[in-house]
């Protein structure tokens, strides 16, 4: 069963705030996407391969780089539901929080 991913408009803002910081570091910023599609593209096979987020346990977590990816498997409705791409130093429960 593949799940199909939808993306949150707070992904949305994340991945564009994270390209104006990264713009002076093209190749970190290129290897970042990367990785986030890799991974992004691996839970349509198995959404729960990443850990749950203990301090908001409605939100899996993937770790790329200096960046942590939130997600939620909606499992009834076969969907994935990325909503954030924080980097690590900010203040993650501020911004999830605001969810």
């Amino acid at each position: 069963m593949a799940y199909r991913i939808e993306y949150i408009s707070t992904f949305h803002r994340d991945v564009l705030d994270a390209v104006v910081f990264m713009e002076d570091y093209q190749q970190k910023a290129k290897r970042i996407f990367e990785k986030l599609d890799k991974k992004l593209s691996s839970l349509v096979e198995n959404p729960e391969m990443y850990p749950i987020y203990p301090d908001f346990p409605e939100f899996r977590r993937i770790i790329i780089e200096d960046y942590l990816v939130f997600y939620v498997v909606k499992v009834y409705e076969e969907v994935i539901e990325v909503h954030r791409l924080i980097n690590g130093r900010m203040d993650i429960s501020a911004l999830l929080n605001n969810e």
